[in-house]
């Protein structure tokens, strides 16, 4: 199945079926801000390393980050930064952004060597997300340290560890005591990497679909963390 019919589907289902029409998605994720890169960022490692993009192909790259009050986080997960990461990445992939892709996923053979294990809800709200783990058996956690994880996607299809379409996503929380706020990033990439292209990875509806997606992903991920 194509990156394009992925994202194509799961958003336009939540959008329309669990947000009651396009204008509440926008609504529910207007807080979501799109904001500038650093050139040195911390994924550029990834979508520039050798091993993953070896023709140094351009990447379509986005970031968007949810600012939340601290008053309105759980008490708990403060006293524990570690934990409120970890509840955020819950969130992203336990949630209801994530819900369509979950059944998606289903149609992966368990047989699938790439495919360990296709988890259930329940699985994803209590994983650590440590190194290693597989998200519904087609996101991989290639790195978790106490500020984020980053996770690779795209292609399911693997040669020689290269994808026609990779992706690295980095989901990550910072407390900000001295602006009263946590601040909740998802940042990605998405490059070719089987071939030299010189161009980018994602036409120009596909890079709309994913960063409506993307914000999506990173609302209900916050959302987790606040005060039921």
């Amino acid at each position: 199945m194509s990156y394009t019919r992925r994202l194509w589907k799961p958003l336009v289902a939540t959008t329309a079926g669990g947000l009651v029409g396009l204008g509440s998605f926008f609504v529910f994720t207007r807080h979501a801000i799109l904001v500038p890169i650093d050139p040195a960022d911390h994924l550029n490692k990834f979508v520039q390393n050798g091993n993953f993009n070896p023709h140094n192909n351009p990447f379509v790259e986005d970031k968007f980050v949810r600012r939340i009050p601290l008053d309105q986080i759980n008490p708990r997960l403060l006293e524990n930064p570690q934990k409120l990461n970890e509840s955020f990445y819950a969130g992203v992939w336990s949630g209801p952004g994530f819900s369509i892709q979950r059944v998606l996923s289903r149609n992966v053979s368990p047989d699938d060597p790439k495919t360990p294990k296709l988890w259930s809800r329940a699985e994803l709200e209590a994983s650590t997300y440590e190194q290693g783990t597989w998200i519904t058996g087609s996101l991989e956690v290639c790195e978790k340290t106490p500020e984020s994880i980053v996770v690779r996607g795209g292609d399911t299809e693997i040669k020689d560890g290269l994808k026609s379409l990779d992706a690295f996503l980095e989901l990550s929380s910072a407390i900000k005591k001295e602006e009263g706020v946590v601040e909740f990033g998802l940042r990605s990439a998405f490059f070719t990497g089987t071939d030299a292209t010189g161009t980018p990875a994602l036409p120009g509806f596909a890079v709309w679909l994913h960063l409506q997606y993307a914000k999506l992903l990173l609302v209900t991920g916050a959302a987790h963390v606040c005060r039921q």
